[in-house]
């Protein structure tokens, strides 16, 4: 099993960004995700792509994180912290 803990940034630094897919994983693989900055929003983007969430989650402070498990070709989130 794989444990990972990623800081994620918007494209070119833009003010918000939409993540809508994570490539890789293998099943039981763990990932937790935190944003690099409050000034640049990344949004987790819920039934898009392979992220199966309890609804769209904004990493808008870099204190935010969400946990997610990989299982049956999607990432499923397991937690999330928004602060």
């Amino acid at each position: 099993m794989t444990h990972a803990n990623h800081i994620v940034d918007t494209e070119g630094s833009a003010a918000s960004d939409d993540l809508d897919t994570i490539n890789g994983g293998a099943t039981g693989d763990i990932l937790i995700l935190h944003s690099t900055t409050y000034t640049r929003v990344v949004t987790l983007k819920d039934g898009t792509g392979n992220l199966r969430l309890a609804g769209d989650f904004a990493l808008g402070d870099n204190t935010d994180s969400i946990m997610l498990m990989y299982w049956n070709s999607n990432w499923n989130e397991i937690s999330r912290s928004n602060n």
